[in-house]
């Protein structure tokens, strides 16, 4: 069954697009939400309003930021799709029996070592490396070139930023910001902002709801 991408605005939909057509089955209808595409090559674009039963299959929610990538998960459920197999690029180097949620993404180049687990709506961008036993909670987001070594635990609507380092055995809260280049060597609880070298690591404010929005992804 063909896949379709939900949510068509956010720049990184292209790679989403490279992906699928490498695997063989390119995207056929991408879901727009009051926005207009960003997307190559998709012979069909249909606002929700314009569904028919013929569009509806496994979806894959594309949007860089966790908050706005776990919300295009609800919207496209709640209208009737199911989430796809998570899409990941064969331009990938990913361990034989590597363990992986529903709905996300592994871009070309990504290195991916043993006992890794990813949850559901993982986004790992091109170029990424996640070390051996690297756990990965749901919804979390690995900017390009970031590296993460050997058991890292990160919690669930992180988001690293490109290019970010951090050291091996550390723990990662949820909803931590780390931003790109930063070099974290020790823990970082919930709800917080890193940045630096060596990362330091401030309060973050939560994250707002962005299930009303239609703008950019």
């Amino acid at each position: 069954m063909f896949m379709i991408l939900f949510g068509v605005r956010a720049p990184l939909a292209v790679d989403y697009e490279i992906a699928a057509e490498r695997k063989g089955n390119p995207f056929r209808v991408g879901i727009a939400l009051g926005q207009q595409s960003r997307t190559l090559t998709i012979p069909r674009i249909v606002d929700l309003s314009d569904l028919t039963p013929a569009d509806l299959g496994p979806a894959l929610p594309c949007a860089w930021a966790p908050q706005r990538r776990a919300e295009l998960a609800i919207i496209a459920v709640a209208h009737g799709f199911e989430l796809a197999k998570t899409l990941c690029d064969p331009y990938s180097i990913l361990p034989p029996r590597l363990r992986v949620g529903m709905g996300g993404f592994i871009g070309a180049g990504v290195v991916i070592g043993g006992g890794t687990l990813l949850g559901q709506g993982v986004l790992v961008n091109r170029s990424a490396s996640l070390g051996h036993h690297t756990v990965l909670d749901d919804w979390v987001s690995v900017g390009p070139g970031a590296v993460l070594s050997g058991n890292v635990r990160v919690g669930a609507r992180t988001m690293i930023g490109a290019g970010a380092v951090l050291q091996s055995d550390i723990r990662i809260g949820s909803n931590v910001l780390i931003s790109a280049g930063s070099v974290v060597r020790k823990s970082v609880p919930d709800n917080h902002i890193v940045s630096g070298n060596p990362g330091r690591a401030v309060p973050r404010r939560a994250v707002p709801s962005t299930l009303g929005r239609t703008g950019d992804e």
